[in-house]
C-alpha cells in the first residue's frame, strides 16, 4: 500500500505544488501526516528541535499534494476515510487572543496557555494525578483539493475545502469535493485527537500527527455542489465557510437546501419547511480566518421522505 510521507510538506493549496504521489480511484493508501508546530518542539534536544522548526515553516502541514489518476474539472471527488491512527503525542495552545474569546475577559486574564498530553490506548491523559482523560475521536482538520488558479494558505477554508476543522472528517466518513484542476491535487493534514466545537482556543483540540488510510472515487458533480459535502453512515451534512458565523450558517442551509432537491425531489419550499424539523447545525470552529458552519440530516428521515 502506498503511503505518502511528511517528507514533502505544503502550505498552500495551489494548483502548482508538484505531485508527491499518484493515486488510483478505488485504491486504498495511506498519509503519515506531520503534527503542527508548538510546544511539544521545546522537549526536543537542541538538534531535533531545530530540524522541526526548519522543516515546519506554516500552520496545518499537508503532507504533499496526491495526484488522483483520471481527475478532470467539472468532476467530483469523494474521499473515504477508514481510519485514522493517532501517535502518542499531542499538544493545544492558547496563544492569548482568538474571535471566540469574549472582549470583556480581556486577553490578560487568561494568558498564553499551553499542554501537552501523552495519548494512550485511546486515551488522552489530559491530567494524570487526577484522573483525567478523554476518549479519542481523531479527525482530519484539514483535507482539500488545488483552488483552480490561486494559492490558499492551509490556515483557510473554502469551495475547495481545506482547513474545516469539522469533528465528523473522521472514520467512517466520505468527503466530497468539486476537482478544479487534472489529477486534483488532495492536501491533508491538521490531525487532531480530539476538537470541541468551536475550537475555541485557535490552537486546534488535541493537535497531533499518524496515519490516515484513504480511498478516492471519481464521479460527475452535481450540478447543485457549490461547497464540499459529507456523508457518514448515519447523516449527510454541508458545509460553509465565511465571516460573520450567520453568512457561514446561510451557506450551509442553502446547500443543503439544493442537495435535497436534486437528489430526494423535495420543492425546495418543501425541503425549507423538511429542515425546520430535521436540521442539525453547529459552528466547528470559530477561530480561523473565516468560521465553519456544518448543517447536518438523519438518513432515518430521507429514506422515510425520498420521492426521487
Amino acid at each position: 500500500m502506498q503511503r505518502a510521507m511528511p517528507d514533502v510538506l505544503y502550505f498552500e493549496h495551489a494548483p502548482d505544488n508538484p505531485p508527491t504521489m499518484t493515486v488510483k480511484p478505488g485504491e486504498w493508501f495511506e498519509v503519515q501526516t506531520q503534527m503542527n508546530l508548538g510546544p511539544w518542539v521545546d522537549t526536543l534536544p537542541p538538534e531535533r528541535a531545530d530540524y522541526y522548526r526548519k522543516k515546519i515553516t506554516g500552520g496545518n502541514p499537508s503532507s504533499g499534494a496526491i495526484y488522483v489518476e483520471g481527475a478532470e474539472p467539472g468532476q467530483m471527488v469523494s474521499v473515504h476515510i477508514a481510519s485514522i491512527d493517532v501517535q502518542a503525542t499531542g499538544y493545544t495552545r492558547y496563544r492569548g487572543s482568538t474571535g471566540a474569546m469574549p472582549g470583556w475577559l480581556g486577553d490578560s486574564n487568561i494568558g498564553p496557555q499551553h499542554r501537552i498530553v501523552e495519548i494512550e490506548r485511546d486515551r488522552i491523559i489530559w491530567d494524570r494525578e487526577a484522573g483525567v482523560s478523554f476518549p479519542v475521536e481523531p479527525m482530519l482538520g484539514t483535507l482539500g483539493v488545488a483552488p483552480a488558479r490561486e494559492r490558499r494558505t492551509n490556515s483557510w477554508a473554502g469551495e475547495w475545502g481545506g482547513n474545516f476543522d469539522i469533528q465528523e472528517i473522521g472514520p467512517g466518513a466520505t468527503v466530497h469535493l468539486g476537482v478544479n484542476v487534472p489529477g486534483a491535487l488532495l492536501h491533508v493534514g491538521d490531525m487532531h485527537a480530539r476538537q470541541g466545537d468551536g475550537e475555541i482556543c485557535g490552537g486546534g483540540g488535541i493537535e497531533t500527527g499518524g496515519i490516515a488510510r484513504l480511498k478516492v472515487e471519481l464521479a460527475d458533480k452535481p450540478g447543485s455542489m457549490t461547497w464540499p459535502r459529507i456523508e457518514s453512515e448515519t447523516h449527510i451534512m454541508t458545509t460553509g465557510v465565511e465571516k460573520p458565523a450567520e453568512d457561514a450558517f446561510r451557506i450551509a442551509l442553502s446547500e443543503m437546501i439544493l442537495w435535497l432537491e436534486e437528489d430526494y425531489g423535495m420543492t425546495q419550499g418543501d425541503a425549507f419547511m423538511f429542515l425546520a424539523q430535521v436540521l442539525e447545525a453547529r459552528v466547528t470552529q470559530f477561530v480561523n480566518p473565516t468560521y465553519t458552519y456544518i448543517c447536518k440530516v438523519n438518513k432515518e428521515y430521507l429514506d422515510r421522505s425520498r420521492t426521487g
